[in-house]
This record gives C-alpha cells, structure tokens and sequence, in this order.
C-alpha cells in the first residue's frame, strides 16, 4: 500500500508489484546479507556477485498478472553452457500450494529460447509447493509461470535476482539507498548491493589511491 501510494501516479507502475525492496524496510535489507543465500548465489556467480534486483511477489486472489504468462526473467543473455551469468531466489513469505497459486517451472528449459506452447508447459512443468520460509534458486532463463489464486488470501514471496559483478543492476543501489539503509548491513551487504563495483563519475575519482576506488580489484 505504501508503495503503491508513493509510485501508483506514475507510468508503468503494477499495482502488484513492489520493485525495489531495498528501501521498504530493515527485514528486507537484512535479507541481502543472509550467509545460506550468498552461499548459493557465490557459488554460480562467483563471490563478487553483486544484487541485479529484488522484487515482491504477490497473488491476489483470481488476479492474472503479467506473472502468470508463460515467461523468463532474462530477455537479455542466451543461455551459455557451464556459465551462469544471474541467479534467482525465491524466498516464500507464505505457504505456496496448488490452491493458492504454487508456480510452475518447466525443469532444464533455461536450454531452451523459444517459448514452450501451454499444452507442452504445463504438461511437463512441475510446481514449487513449499511452506513459507522456504526458499528456491532457478535460472533466469527458466519458463515458468505463476498458477492461479483460487482461496481468499492474497499469497506473498519476494525475489532476490543477483549477477555477476560486471552486469548493469536495474537499479542504481549505491546511489539509490539513504545512510539509514546502510546502518543496518555489514560490509558484505554493501559489497552485494554494488558498492565494491561503482563506476567513476569523473577523471577526479578515477584518479585516488587504491583503498579509496569506487571499484574494488577484480570486480
């Protein structure tokens, strides 16, 4: 709601979609320094990985979002075989079940570049039921789609899109994130936000010693 009242005037702006959560309070942004996740996301892109976007996830009841198409989560980059250019966790706030929308993936098709046909997909597409607190890792260039929510209750997630160190993130986070925001991550969330992989504004900043570069060797 209150993302919807600062943003809803403005062009493109989904009612069902927060997208960023990095400013929309501590619990979030504490997330982005948890050690299992950074784990998984270190060990495709490397430990320099750096936060590309991280979004809501929400499913109201009867609604068809843009989210239960047929899609992937990377229209950018084909897929490389043995290279990982992003990863994707999907974190569940509540229970996903087949009644409340539970989302399809269709296992090994980040192969694959042409959209699967509807008969194909979901004959062949799994879903991830899980309880809330569970959390999955998929390709960006994995089809999926969300299910449809037949109860009552809209169904909540967030998704935490990391890339490698070298990729644009959709947001400009170092720029972006109030010193508020900062006080409550350590180094190794500043690192993930981006803050190791800034690029310089001007021959001024390009210039500095080493410890005071805006980029961080080999990121």
């Amino acid at each position: 709601e209150e993302d919807q009242n600062d943003y809803g005037h403005l062009p493109g702006k989904k009612e069902n979609l927060i997208v960023d959560l990095t400013t929309r309070g501590r619990a979030f942004v504490k997330l982005l320094e948890n050690e299992k996740m950074l784990k998984v996301f270190s060990y495709f892109l490397g430990n320099d990985c750096i936060l590309y976007s991280y979004t809501s996830s929400i499913l109201r009841p009867d609604d068809s979002p843009d989210a239960a198409q047929i899609h992937t989560d990377s229209k950018k980059f084909e897929y490389i075989p043995g290279y990982h250019f992003g990863l994707i966790m999907n974190l569940a706030l509540d229970d996903f079940t087949e009644e409340n929308g539970a989302t399809y993936y269709l296992p090994g098709s980040h192969k694959i570049k042409e959209k699967p046909n509807e008969e194909e997909f979901y004959k062949n597409s799994v879903r991830a039921i899980r309880n809330a607190g569970d959390a999955i890792f998929f390709h960006p260039l994995c089809w999926h789609a969300a299910g449809k929510n037949l109860t009552k209750k809209t169904r909540y997630a967030v998704t935490v899109y990391a890339c490698r160190s070298f990729i644009k993130q959709r947001l400009d986070f170092p720029r972006m994130v109030n010193s508020e925001i900062l006080s409550w991550i350590g180094e190794r969330g500043r690192q993930f936000l981006g803050f190791n992989s800034r690029v310089p504004t001007n021959l001024y900043e390009f210039y500095v010693p080493e410890e005071k570069r805006l980029y961080k060797i080999l990121q």
